[in-house]
């Protein structure tokens, strides 16, 4: 998928994409856990994999270790995925270094429902949040 700046974001915020997650996938820190889950939902849905691996907490269970193997794995998903929509389900504060987002992703796959409900855990290392894990609810 291809955007351009006033574009409305992937990411369903109803803003443009230059003030919203641009920045973000451009390389500045993501400021909270909402809007690093923000970025990531619209990273998926734009194919930028680059971002999707960066902001993946490097301890954690999605981290790979053939790296070629799951950047074609994560191309393979965005290429075959709709992302129809992003609902966040309640605000929820970081607590020091670490953060919950819970949301829902709706998505499509070759005409078939795959979305789900998650409660993601957001951890922050040397200033920056990292995506580390979620819980299917």
């Amino acid at each position: 998928m291809k955007i351009k700046p006033n574009d409305l974001c992937p990411c369903f915020s109803k803003r443009q994409y230059q003030a919203c997650c641009r920045p973000w996938h451009e390389g500045k820190a993501a400021p909270s856990p909402e809007q690093l889950m923000r970025s990531r939902f619209a990273a998926y849905a734009l194919g930028n994999v680059g971002y999707i691996i960066r902001t993946t907490h490097p301890q954690r269970p999605h981290v790979e270790v053939d790296q070629k193997s799951w950047r074609q794995n994560l191309k393979n998903f965005c290429r075959q995925t709709d992302f129809i929509g992003l609902q966040l389900l309640q605000a929820e504060d970081a607590l020091g270094d670490v953060g919950w987002v819970p949301f829902r992703a709706i998505l499509m796959q070759a005409g078939r429902d795959v979305s789900f409900t998650e409660k993601s855990r957001f951890e922050k290392v040397n200033g920056r949040w990292f995506y580390h894990s979620g819980q299917f609810a």
